[in-house]
């Protein structure tokens, strides 16, 4: 379709695309499209409204009915759809009180009077939600709607965004009471319930903005098509028409970077600088893609027009010396793609670690696609140099050559840079020398195993730049963060001390302890303050007025309290903004503040001030706090998780982070006294630096091993595979065109891979599935066991009462801390209402992620269905977790409550190793079917080999000539089909020969007619003439005349007879074809260079980017051949009419095809069925066997020869001759 297009038309298809793009763009980012969402909006809110409007009313209709017994969770468990569809929420009250909830997300309110009076939009602690009431008897039921998320603070599990079913930006706020506002939102009734504020970049979702940022991909597309048809059309050197390419697409690049065109682009992750970023000209992963595809773009027109005879036209330089320096510009590309490559890497955030897919993400796809476009690009132009420059050098000169300049760049790179990059000189000299290694025309055709080596090839490169850099980029994370880590500080603490700094201003109750009674004044402050983040540090309290003094052991002497703790803050502290509260720079190998609280008091002259020391835990094994309840800006960096950690102080380990056993002491570490020391055991590779003294910091990680190569070749391979053959798919018209046929080899291979594709899906899922359940199992296994060991505690306190009291919830409170870190996971206790009595966790419930009631479906089964133990599934935000609850009953079994844990602690341990459990199956089974392939692909071909063995001896098989039998000694089908085939050939043999002798017979009693037809036709006139002769015998002078006469036309008459002689011994005694492999194009060039003196006609010849075709046959009488028809078009061209032969040369499957046209009057009907017979001629003279040879010759190499003609138009002759393919 594209070839028949003029250049022009893919300009004008890229202007419309940037067009329509455009028109889009604006719509998006520079007109209202909020309003268009704002209207999708409303009406989706509307039919949630109605949606909660109906179950509401089936709600109020269940408690009309008359034998209602109030049981709301029993009767509503039926249509469990109608609580537990995500985003819709009830409540039912008694008589003012709550009295049932099917969602403890919702349920903040303990009476009916609480609730806001008017319906509408409601702002909860975790969002707002849509709100309709309805009162029957003693009922009053609220259904709520979630319209948006509305949390405190923000992190991975909790953000506010609007609920699924509203296509809003997050960015968009709710704004109450302001119905004169700009984008009022009406309820289904009319009434006013909120407006939208829209803010934000952008006022518009992104995947809006996918569409046209993919229209203007598509018109970069066609641009290139039009780049391309301009590049193939120019009449000017090869150089200029580089030079000219490079700088359009420069162009192009130039002012999508300068003026931001498109400026959808730079809304996209891809062309984020938060993703990637190398410089102010490569400031995005999207550019580097763009980058790649242009180079790929202009290295395919360097290599496909490339043509070392033209360049030695233009130049001085020998073939040798343009093929040297072709060569070496190739190397340089390698060394130009291996930095890009590892600059990408480094400055990015994207993964590149196949061998964990789950961490490969859609910027992780883009990124190796740009990789692999690139390599591409190296080998395209590596094949075509060789292909050009293979005569010049022999096989073993041309490998060396690569060496040599291999060695030569490297040694440049050690000069300049001080390093070598090995891989990409490795990978230039394995391309170099597989292009060599493979024949001419096997580089000129596409084979799939030709397609497997230089893919491995690229996939083996890949991998090992992947890990090596990923590996040095390690490196330096570790070194930054060992670095980090001896004065390291903690972001969250720091939040929560300035909140608590707030609160302690406020605080009456301090100053009046501070008079009464020191000891209760710091249980009061630990227990208020300290109780929940600060868990993992080791607080101290010390309350000094000026007369105190304190014993300092270190010095082992007395100081005075106050005076100690300020010149201790002077020397190491750093203040926390607005607060009291100081980081402790002292280098003591742990995260230490200090606190500074003043209290000026009539009874002491200089006030009083109490102090606190914050330590972090030597070795904390406690719960920590989870990251659902720290703000993301609080959170520790992602780093951290990837490494482990430790810090020693004194020599001593006084911290450690991860999963590796540290030894206690460093001493045993230590082989150097380097600032930093690499070091490998265990499988890790651990940095230890030395900070000053005997303190260390060891930062480890794990090392790439050969497992994790092999892992991740198989995806790689594929990737790569996958796209290259679409690429070459798309790029290539004659493979589009090729009819798709499936051999015995290709259906055996399809056979055995797809049953074992099926098999290993099967076997796999099924493992996977197996091994996610018993884990699953074993994780509430272990929750269980957590569970009986804490409710055993609990109970063993609890067993004589028959409530909790308050005097019971404080001590409830200490003792589910104390428990919560033996067990590592958070306990809350319910009362038997449902409502919270203590927890471990306070902060879920104070900071408005869900509301102090127990789950409702969990209250059910607990206290209505009476179960020992109950296990389910729960979310927070997009943090799901396993709950588990237990009863709580005292000796005479009356339930005082439920014990619930909610193991979110290790959520993140458990996904990550779930993820673990169903990756290592993944990559098995890759693996696994990667070698099914290969196997398939070896046993097809052993199965085979017999049969191509067959089909050789078929397809060599000619009459008139020996056909060799085939040797095959195994008895079975194959081998009887061998016996059948030899028995066949012996008796072709025979046919062949009585054949032979039939036609050779009847071909000479045919010629002998024709001989005597043409020897006939001048002999009769002889005959006259001589007759004529004898009768004007006696005439005198006109005798003498008459003999001259006569005697010219019998020398005429002999002299035609000499050349029907002649032309029959051409034709019958033609020389036997010396066939060899040579290039079409060139030889018909030559033929064309015969005919450059001839003013009379003007001949062109057409390549269509053929010149690589090659053919076998005679060159000598092909072009004989073309000669003839050439000649023939010339003479028939009347003399009044303009001379025109056009020879074009096309591919059609595995034929190359001449076509040689001319302008002339074309040939009659009449005469068309005897073109090609011996003695058919439309000229004056001669026996018109012109034809008639080009057909023997064209037919002798397996060709084909036909015509195709126009009266008053001209012919066109065509000649089919198969490719050589090896």
């Amino acid at each position: 379709m594209f070839g028949k297009m003029n250049k022009y038309s893919f300009l004008i298809f890229a202007l419309c695309f940037f067009l329509a793009a455009a028109i889009i763009e604006n719509g998006l980012l520079k007109k209202h499209p909020e309003t268009h969402l704002i209207h999708d909006f409303q009406e989706d809110l509307h039919e949630n409204e109605r949606e909660l409007s109906a179950r509401l009313g089936q709600i109020t209709a269940l408690a009309m009915e008359e034998e209602f017994d109030g049981n709301f969770s029993g009767r509503l468990k039926i249509s469990s759809r109608l609580l537990e569809e995500k985003g819709f929420g009830f409540l039912v009250f008694k008589k003012g009180e709550l009295y049932f909830w099917s969602d403890r997300s919702v349920a903040f309110f303990d009476t009916f009077s609480a609730l806001p009076e008017a319906e509408g939009l409601v702002q909860l602690p975790n969002g707002f939600y849509l709100m309709h009431k309805e009162e029957v008897g003693e009922y009053q039921i609220v259904g709520f709607h979630l319209v948006k998320y509305n949390y405190q603070y923000e992190n991975k599990y909790l953000g506010n965004s609007f609920f699924d079913d509203y296509r809003l930006p997050g960015e968009f706020e709710i704004e109450l009471n302001e119905p004169d506002s700009f984008n009022p939102v009406y309820s289904t009734e009319g009434n006013y319930l909120f407006s939208l504020k829209p803010k934000g970049s952008y006022l518009c979702t992104t995947r809006q903005l996918y569409f046209p940022g993919v229209l203007y991909f598509f018109g970069i597309l066609i641009l290139l098509f039009y780049f391309r048809r301009g590049f193939t059309d120019s009449t000017a050197s090869f150089f200029i028409k580089l030079f000219g390419l490079a700088v359009a697409l420069f162009l192009v690049y130039w002012l999508h970077l300068i003026f931001h065109i498109p400026k959808v682009f730079f809304y996209l992750d891809f062309f984020s600088p938060s993703v990637f970023a190398y410089s102010s000209w490569l400031p995005s992963l999207g550019d580097f893609f763009l980058l790649a595809l242009f180079f790929l773009f202009w290295v395919y027109h360097f290599g496909i027009h490339l043509n070392v005879d033209q360049l030695k036209k233009e130049s001085v330089l020998s073939r040798k010396t343009i093929g040297i320096l072709l060569l070496l510009f190739s190397g340089s590309t390698y060394l130009l793609i291996h930095f890009y490559i590892r600059e990408l890497i480094f400055n990015s955030t994207i993964s590149f670690s196949l061998n964990r897919i789950t961490e490969i993400s859609a910027q992780s796809v883009l990124a190796i696609f740009a990789v692999g476009m690139l390599l591409l690009a190296v080998f395209l132009l590596t094949i075509k140099i060789v292909d050009n420059i293979r005569d010049d050098f022999g096989l073993g000169y041309l490998v060396m050559a690569s060496l040599l300049i291999a060695v030569f760049l490297a040694i440049s790179q050690l000069i300049s840079l001080q390093r070598v990059s090995a891989a990409a000189l490795v990978l230039f000299v394995a391309a170099t020398s597989l292009a060599t290694l493979f024949s001419k025309n096997y580089l000129q055709r596409f084979t799939l195993s030709y397609l497997i080596i230089f893919v491995s090839a690229a996939s083996i490169y890949s991998l090992v730049v992947f890990y090596t850099t990923t590996t040095a980029k390690q490196r330096d994370e570790q070194r930054l963060m060992a670095v980090t880590l001896v004065a390291e500080r903690d972001p969250a603490a720091e939040v929560f001390l300035t909140e608590m700094q707030r609160a302690i201003q406020i605080d009456e109750s301090i100053p009046r302890l501070l008079i009464e009674n020191e000891d209760e004044l710091v249980e009061y402050i630990e227990q208020t303050y300290f109780n929940s983040y600060f868990r993992q540090y080791d607080v101290r309290f010390f309350v000094c007025s000026g007369s105190d003094s304190l014993f300092i052991e270190m010095d082992k002497r007395m100081a005075p309290c106050d005076d100690f703790f300020e010149d201790m803050i002077q020397t190491q502290g750093i203040r926390i903004t607005g607060t009291n509260f100081y980081f402790m720079d002292n280098m003591n190998g742990r995260i230490s503040y200090t606190g500074w609280l003043h209290y000026p008091l009539s009874s002491e002259k200089r006030g009083i001030s109490v102090f606190i020391e914050l330590n972090s835990e030597l070795f904390f094994e406690g719960i920590g706090f989870p990251e659902l309840l720290i703000d993301k800006s609080m959170a520790k960096p992602e780093n951290y998780k990837k490494f482990n950690y430790a810090k020693y102080f004194g020599g001593e380990l006084t911290d450690k982070h991860g999963d590796y056993n540290y030894n206690f002491y460093v001493h045993s570490y230590l082989s150097d006294d380097k600032e930093f020391e690499y070091n490998r055991w265990d499988g890790l590779e651990h940095l230890i630096y030395h900070s000053r003294e005997d303190n260390y910091v060891i930062v480890s990680r794990e090392l790439f091993t050969v497992v994790d190569y092999l892992i991740s070749f198989p995806y790689l391979f594929v990737f790569y595979f996958l796209s290259v053959l679409i690429l070459v798919v798309l790029g290539n018209r004659s493979i589009r065109r090729s009819s798709v046929s499936f051999d015995l080899k290709f259906k055996i291979q399809a056979a055995i891979i797809s049953i074992v594709f099926v098999s290993l899906l099967v076997v796999a899922l099924a493992t996977i599935w197996y091994n996610i359940k018993e884990y699953k199992e074993k994780h509430q296994n272990d929750l269980n066991e957590k569970l009986v060991s804490i409710s055993e505690e609990i109970e063993m306190r609890l067993e004589d009462m028959e409530e909790i009291t308050p005097d019971v919830v404080d001590w409830l409170n200490r003792e589910l801390a104390k428990l919560s870190n033996i067990f590592r996971t958070d306990i809350n206790i319910y009362g038997t209402d449902g409502t919270l009595v203590a927890s471990s966790r306070s902060e879920i419930f104070s900071r408005g992620l869900v509301s102090e009631r127990m789950n409702s479906k969990a209250f059910t089964e607990i206290f209505e269905n009476f179960q020992i133990n109950y296990f389910q599934p729960e979310e927070i935000g997009l943090m799901s977790y396993l709950s588990a609850y237990k009863p709580i009953i005292n000796n005479t079994g009356e339930y005082l409550g439920a014990i619930n844990l909610p193991y979110f602690i290790k959520q993140d341990r458990y996904s990550q190793e779930l993820s673990t459990i169903v990756v290592a199956f993944i990559n098995l089974y890759v693996v696994l079917f990667l070698a099914s392939i290969i196997v398939a692909i070896f046993i097809a071909n052993q199965i085979t080999r017999p049969l191509v063995l067959i089909q050789e001896s078929f397809r060599k098989m000619e009459l008139g000539k020996r056909n060799e039998p085939i040797y095959y000694n195994r008895n079975d089908e194959i081998g009887s089909l061998v016996k059948e085939y030899n028995k066949k050939v012996d008796e072709l043999a025979v046919s062949a020969e009585l054949l032979a002798r039939s036609e050779r017979e009847s071909a000479w009693r045919e010629m002998a007619k024709q001989i005597a037809h043409e020897i006939k036709n001048p002999l009769t006139p002889m005959k006259l003439n001589i007759q004529h002769l004898q009768r004007a015998k006696g005439r005198g002078q006109e005798y003498n005349k008459y003999i001259e006469r006569v005697t010219a036309t019998l020398i005429e008459q002999i002299d035609n007879l000499s050349n029907i002689a002649t032309e029959f011994s051409n034709f019958a005694k033609m020389p036997a074809a010396r066939n060899q492999v040579f290039k079409l194009a060139e030889q018909i060039q030559k033929v064309i260079d015969l005919f450059e003196s001839n003013q009379q006609v003007t001949i062109e010849f057409q390549v269509n980017g053929l010149d690589y075709i090659e053919v076998n046959a005679d060159r000598e009488q092909l072009s004989r051949a073309i000669i003839n028809l050439v000649k023939n078009g010339i003479q028939s061209i009347p003399d009044e009419k303009e001379g025109k032969v056009k020879i074009n040369l096309s591919r059609q499957e595995h034929k190359a095809v001449i076509s040689v046209s001319d302008s002339g009057e074309g040939i009659p009907k009449e005469l068309r069925d005897k073109l090609f017979s011996p003695s058919f001629t439309t000229k004056t003279s001669g026996m018109g066997l012109g034809l008639a040879i080009v057909k023997n010759i064209v037919e002798n190499f397996s060709g084909h020869i036909r015509f195709e003609t126009e009266t008053g138009k001209g012919s066109t002759f065509y000649i089919e001759i198969p490719i050589w393919e090896g």
